[in-house]
């Protein structure tokens, strides 16, 4: 079958050997392709394409004295949206429960602060933040998809995965944390 899937996700930061150390130690991701961007302006743009593990991407770019580029922004992009933080996420492939599972303790291990497993009945994920701030995400499909399952309306999902309260309560502030105002507009270099 012919792969659509996407190709890479391009996002900011403003300390790329900091997310670059994350993503290749923490998530054992391996750098595919790193460039240094010189726009005609001024400046440089580094630019790194890690690979997820599966040929996907997730491309970061970092401006180091770009003329009309801010030096400083949101890099999680909800709070500059004044959105909670699970609006936008990024879910990485699981494919399985065991999996999902190995992936929490490996994150665990390498000092990643992970939630527990979270039960959305049709998937399982675990959440958390990378240098960036960005919400991640490592997810499992549990089943296959039925005609009831498109059909907009209030589902009841289990929820986390455990009886602790506190636990529930680590759960929703990784995901919705504090919603924060928008970020104020930096003056371009």
């Amino acid at each position: 079958m012919k792969r659509t899937g996407v190709h890479h996700l391009g996002l900011a930061t403003l300390d790329i050997d900091r997310t670059i150390e994350f993503y290749t130690k923490k998530l054992d991701w391996e750098i595919a392709w790193a460039d240094v961007l010189e726009p005609p302006e001024g400046g440089k743009i580094k630019h790194v394409f890690m690979n997820t593990g599966d040929g996907s991407l997730v491309a970061f770019m970092c401006p180091e004295s770009v003329p009309g580029i801010p030096t400083e922004w949101a890099t999680d992009i909800n709070s500059a949206q004044g959105l909670p933080g699970a609006f936008y996420h990024f879910a990485f492939w699981c494919d399985d429960a065991k999996e999902l599972e190995e992936k929490r303790e490996m994150l665990i291990g390498r000092g990643v602060d992970v939630t527990p497993v979270v039960d959305h009945e049709w998937c399982r994920s675990i959440y958390f933040r990378d240098p960036n701030g960005l919400l991640l995400e490592y997810c499992a499909t549990m089943r296959e998809f039925t005609e009831e399952d498109k059909v907009m309306r209030h589902r009841e999902q289990p929820g986390p995965m455990v009886k602790d309260p506190e636990e529930a309560k680590k759960v929703f502030k990784t995901l919705m944390g504090s919603r924060r105002p928008k970020a104020p507009t930096a003056t371009p270099v």
